[in-house]
């Protein structure tokens, strides 16, 4: 997507999926109880992460303190590395002081993984959640706002971008009545796949 005219395309198509999306919350689209409920901040991650363009700064790999691994981090970055898991715990993280239970990377600023002369990740497939979801920070299933790391160009070029196809989908299109679900939830599974595929 580098093309501009792309991406304008691009963005007005996830703007009407997140407006459609939004239009109801999780709870009356999704009727299993062990769907994940996200929140209608959680959708504008997601666009947010469709739209996405790594301006490959390295500023989130050089500044981010801590660097979080939930288990299953720890578990891929092992099967990453070839290493049996209490061989990475041991040499690569330390538990947080404020989270019980939860670990941190050992060596950070930068992170042990980034490489300079690439400008990239080592273990960039196994990397960790906190970082997959870098830069729109925050808790999956909170109402919190977007949190858009200001030091990451390519979080402030999508923002942007975000807005102004929002503001142009909004002014174009006719939303009347009440939402379809069903057209509701095949916007809101069109942004979860941008979630799993982080």
């Amino acid at each position: 997507m580098t093309d501009m005219t792309e991406l304008k395309r691009e963005a007005r198509k996830v703007a009407l999926q997140l407006l459609s999306a939004t239009a109801l919350p999780d709870s009356q689209v999704f009727t299993k109880l062990d769907a994940p409920r996200y929140t209608t901040v959680d959708y504008y991650r997601m666009a947010c992460h469709l739209l996405f363009q790594c301006h490959r700064c390295g500023n989130c790999c050089t500044t981010g303190d801590p660097i979080r691994l939930r288990p299953e981090d720890a578990t891929a970055i092992a099967r990453h590395l070839k290493i049996p898991l209490n061989k990475a715990i041991k040499k690569y993280t330390i538990p947080d002081p404020d989270k019980p239970g939860v670990l941190d990377f050992k060596h950070i600023l930068p992170c042990k993984f980034y490489d300079a002369n690439i400008k990239g990740c080592k273990i960039y497939a196994a990397r960790p959640w906190s970082c997959r979801i870098f830069p729109f920070l925050g808790i999956y299933g909170s109402e919190d706002k977007v949190k858009v790391n200001e030091s990451c160009p390519g979080s402030v070029e999508t923002m942007k971008i975000l807005t102004e196809a929002l503001e142009e989908a909004r002014s174009d299109s006719k939303i009347t009545g009440a939402a379809d679900p069903a057209e509701v939830r095949r916007a809101k599974e069109f942004l979860r796949k941008a979630l799993n595929s982080i």
